[in-house]
């Protein structure tokens, strides 16, 4: 049944939807071309992903270097002619001037005792720690000895001291800031520019067709109870048309000004270049559009969807072009994000270079002097995004700069970015495991360091630390 209207007669059902028609008048003069890329400042920097570390290697190679020859001491996990091997050879690289001894003895690693978490520092850099158990077993010959053993400690003590990492992305992530900075202040007066230009073909566009939606909407306007109705579907109708009236209101209030019209389409710089629209926070019951007859917030979007094809005709290609480019460095941060995001892993100083040189080239594509693709063009894709500080918004066409294209090739270099730093890091681990415990004493058993280490940053395949 077919809800009833204020004043008892059926409501009719609504017309098909209707073409926009848009009569903008005379657009705004945008400004001149411009004559180079981005400026980008040269991403060619010395970095290096972040790792995780547990204790303080400079210290631990400094108590080592007096000795003329080291004992090592490990605890049974770390026992065997593979453990043996991989600890000589840590003993080498940590003090290539020593010999290797024999004379530790098979007693317990650290003789069970319980294991100090009391950091020495403050929280930055590789943390040192204080050992206040007294001397450890000594040598049979006075050699210096290196104790190294699974860490018994507790767990959740473990992860209550704050995380420290060694590496940064201080460096790039700080270049791309800037060039983000002077990249907008020079293209502020184009993306104004093009935001003029939309609300003047938009403002146009809603208001040949606000008229008639409010028209259609009218009988729903007025608030009712579900006692007002005949029938269970007469009182979801209702609910529908009322929502899509409601919906209707956030564009009705728009004034002369965009400012004045959250709706209005503008250019977004995420992942490119693409326009959208800010729409009400109107819950419309889904399924309202069979409901009522039609889906006015489709209705809506499309308003918005056809203005922009009209303004983007306007619209300098090469400004364009610059702009979607501008907004491919959203892609680059993520990718650097990514691989900068503090782990437990290695790398080889091969694949460090490997990295900066990505980066560096993608700084070049930034700043290319190109001008726009010829196939580069506006298309109209529909989908939702989320823009920080402002919330949903609904795509309603985004630039496709054509194959080659400076900001295609950005993107395309982020993620080979990504996708490096990712596939090449060593001795990953995402398991909470606790780290080894390292002593070295003289041959008495004085305790001249003690610390923790993560085992990937003493031993990791061909690695040493």
């Amino acid at each position: 049944m077919t809800l009833l209207g204020a004043c008892g007669g059926r409501m009719p059902a609504p017309r098909g939807a209707s073409a926009v028609t848009v009569a903008a008048g005379p657009l705004p003069t945008g400004p001149a071309e411009p004559d180079r890329g981005l400026p980008m400042p040269s991403l060619d920097l010395d970095w290096a992903p972040p790792m995780q570390t547990a204790g303080d290697l400079e210290s631990l190679r400094q108590a080592l270097a007096g000795s003329t020859a080291i004992s090592i001491r490990p605890g049974p996990r770390l026992r065997g002619p593979e453990w043996e091997a991989r600890l000589q050879g840590l003993a080498h690289a940590l003090a290539p001037q020593t010999t290797l001894a024999a004379g530790a003895g098979p007693t317990a690693a650290f003789s069970d005792r319980s294991l100090p978490l009391h950091r020495l520092d403050a929280d930055v850099g590789r943390p040192r720690y204080a050992w206040d158990q007294g001397p450890l077993p000594g040598s049979t010959d006075g050699s210096a000895v290196l104790v190294i053993d699974d860490a018994a400690i507790d767990p959740a003590r473990w992860r209550a001291l704050p995380a420290r990492t060694v590496g940064s992305c201080d460096a790039p992530m700080a270049a791309l800031a800037t060039g983000q900075e002077q990249s907008l202040a020079e293209l502020e007066p184009f993306l104004d520019h093009a935001d003029a230009v939309l609300w003047q073909v938009y403002r146009a566009a809603l208001t040949a067709t606000l008229p008639r939606l409010s028209s259609e909407l009218e009988p729903y306007a007025a608030l009712r109870s579900r006692t007002e109705l005949d029938d269970e579907a007469a009182w979801e109708q209702y609910q529908c048309g009322h929502a899509y009236w409601e919906y209707l209101q956030g564009f009705a209030h728009c004034g002369a000004e965009a400012d004045g019209c959250p709706m209005a389409p503008r250019v977004f710089l995420m992942g490119g270049a693409r326009i959208g629209t800010a729409e009400p926070s109107v819950y419309v019951p889904e399924g309202c559009a069979a409901k009522v007859g039609r889906d006015y917030v489709v209705e809506l979007r499309n308003v918005a969807a056809e203005s922009a094809e009209v303004a983007t005709e306007h619209l300098a290609p090469d400004w364009v072009a610059l702009s979607d480019r501008l907004g491919a460095l959203t892609e680059v941060y993520e990718a650097l994000e990514d691989v900068c995001a503090p782990r437990r892993r290695r790398f080889t100083d091969e694949d460090l270079l490997a990295l900066r040189q990505r980066l560096a080239a993608i700084g070049e594509t930034l700043a290319a002097d190109e001008h726009a693709r010829p196939e580069g063009r506006w298309e109209r894709v529909e989908l939702p995004f989320h823009v920080p500080g402002l919330g949903p918004v609904q795509q309603v066409a985004e630039y496709a700069a054509g194959p080659g294209s400076a900001s295609e090739r950005a993107v395309a270099q982020a993620r080979a970015l990504r996708e490096l730093g990712l596939r090449r890091a060593l001795c990953r681990t995402g398991e909470p495991t606790l780290p080894l415990a390292v002593a070295v004493t003289d041959g008495r058993g004085e305790v001249g360091f003690f610390g923790y280490f993560f085992e990937e940053e003493l031993i990791c395949g061909d690695l040493w630390p």
